[in-house]
């Protein structure tokens, strides 16, 4: 502590009073750009119902709640498409963002959890009046119209073909559309993803084109996680945090409660 005798001998009560003002304004300033470690906000994609839903529901979202209130964070999820998703957090607006599949573009921008949230089937589906006469990936001829959802992650051997010349891709904004414009003969084949939960028969019928398309050859398995940006304040931080909640709800019960009731739901 300062004595009281440094003030009055080197100070008038002016220039006492403007020290004081100005300490205080630092110790503000200080406190206001202080991080705040028990909130979060992540963004999570619109349209992968019933992993992400447009309302801000879906296994997925329930998951990583879960997982952050187990370590005493609270989330505030932002609703938006995947490409959009993906690019705030690789730009760093936001910390995460999910669902997200490893991609090379990550590197040095996003760090996915330690941990997958769910895994996946990259399929493809076609027109039950236009059936391919390919019976796996590698053997589509050339110039095979494939639709895809912009943004989103496919498995390698895809890619590889993309890269190639091989297929030719044509995107939209989602699943739904796709599976229209296969019905609808626009396109050849549609790749999308699905597991036990979200369903070939769930997204045929969702789409409102069922006895029009069915599923045919996979082009590869995946994996689905949260991707955490590291160009945000609290990225890694709020990646350390996941990666503890997310371990200590598969140990407790609450990973599969979650899953379950979702199940559950899906099946009534």
């Amino acid at each position: 502590m300062i004595p009281s005798r440094f003030f009055s001998s080197r100070f008038s009560p002016v220039c006492l009073a403007k020290f004081l003002c100005a300490v205080s304004i630092l110790l503000l300033n200080t406190s206001l750009v202080r991080p705040q470690v028990n909130s979060i906000v992540v963004a999570v994609e619109d349209g992968a119902a019933p992993w992400s839903q447009l309302d801000g529901t879906g296994y997925a979202n329930d998951v990583v709640v879960a997982a952050f209130k187990a370590v005493g964070v609270d989330v505030e999820l932002r609703v938006v498409p995947y490409a959009r998703c993906k690019r705030m957090a690789l730009n760093g607006e936001v910390p995460a963002c999910f669902n997200a599949s490893p991609s090379p573009e990550f590197a040095g921008f996003l760090e996915l959890s330690a941990q997958p949230l769910f895994s996946i089937n990259a399929g493809y589906f076609y027109n039950v009046n236009k059936p391919v006469k390919a019976t796996r990936q590698e053997n589509l001829p050339p110039k095979t119209v494939i639709g895809t959802v912009i943004g989103y992650e496919y498995p390698p051997s895809f890619d590889r073909l993309k890269q190639q010349g091989i297929i030719v891709v044509e995107e939209s904004p989602s699943e739904n559309i796709n599976l229209r414009k296969l019905a609808a003969g626009r396109i050849d084949l549609a790749l999308l993803t699905y597991n036990e939960m979200k369903t070939p028969v769930f997204l045929i019928k969702r789409a409102g084109v069922s006895g029009q398309v069915k599923t045919t050859f996979q082009a590869g398995m995946m994996n689905s996680y949260i991707a955490f940006s590291t160009k945000h304040s609290q990225g890694r931080w709020a990646k350390q945090e996941f990666d503890k909640g997310f371990a200590s709800i598969s140990r407790n019960g609450t990973l599969q409660r979650i899953k379950s009731k979702w199940l559950r739901a899906l099946t009534r």
